[in-house]
């Protein structure tokens, strides 16, 4: 996960001072255009039945050269299920930009060939809570949960959908207590039971940008020039690998948060 973190981090920050856009996440993800530029990512057909749904996912680093090549030989992209109906191939195929053929491969991964529930929430039992993660704001404090119990009322969650092993996730975020710290005046952070609870002393700007990454999946472009910034500044520390990773967990976190994001919207 993590190989070449340093390039792929600089190449990426590099990418968003060269297109000056005010949120430049934006630029990578997928675009209201019929057809797809030369940039890396994955096609997906999102297959829907009444109550689940699987995402079959193609990554490439050329979307352009490979959807020239899917439609006209979709019978040589089988992963992509895309000859299952007679739906026309240009409703079933969509694509997804990322940064990096390394994110698209990550969210196949995770998200490709599974079978999810629509709603998840309606099937929640104690022994399967689900996939999902959830979010609560409550303004300087935030609780994220990997799985939910009876208790929390659903009602005053956010859901974020599937973004990461809940045991694993749960595991990095217990190790990220001093990366959080370096961005926002965190005042509280504690960890366990299947959840993460932070809060900052004030109302800080960097934690509201890090929390419009968790609902939106992007955020503001001062953000990541702040986490470049840091990164730059800390060339002769001795964390500074363990940054690198934070930044890319913080980057791909943002990537599949906005995939998922638009599965939603194309499920409603």
């Amino acid at each position: 996960m993590f190989d070449d973190i340093s390039f792929l981090v600089q190449e990426t920050f590099k990418d968003s001072e060269s297109k000056n856009s005010k949120n430049f996440l934006s630029n990578f993800f997928g675009k209201n255009e019929e057809l797809p530029d030369e940039v890396p990512g994955f096609f997906y057909n999102l297959q829907k039945k009444s109550s689940t749904f699987v995402i079959r996912i193609f990554p490439t680093n050329n979307l352009k050269q490979e959807y020239n090549n899917i439609t006209n030989h979709p019978d040589l992209y089988p992963s992509l299920r895309l000859e299952e109906d007679d739906k026309p191939l240009r409703e079933k195929l969509k694509f997804f930009e990322c940064d990096r053929v390394e994110i698209a491969q990550k969210i196949k991964a995770h998200l490709g060939n599974k079978r999810f529930p629509i709603f998840e929430e309606h099937i929640f039992n104690v022994s399967d809570p689900g996939d999902s993660w959830w979010y609560k704001d409550n303004d300087n404090e935030i609780s994220i949960h990997f799985k939910l119990s009876r208790t929390e009322d659903i009602g005053q969650l956010t859901k974020l959908g599937p973004l990461g092993d809940s045991v694993e996730s749960l595991e990095l975020f217990k190790q990220l207590f001093g990366y959080f710290k370096l961005i926002f005046p965190v005042e509280n952070y504690s960890s366990g039971h299947g959840q993460v609870n932070m809060s900052v002393t004030n109302e800080d700007q960097m934690f509201t940008y890090f929390k419009q990454l968790l609902v939106d999946g992007e955020t503001s472009h001062e953000f990541w020039e702040f986490l470049r910034n840091l990164e730059m500044t800390s060339q002769e520390k001795p964390y500074l690998e363990s940054l690198q990773k934070a930044n890319y967990f913080m980057m791909e976190l943002s990537f599949i948060r906005h995939f998922w994001k638009t599965i939603e919207e194309q499920l409603s």
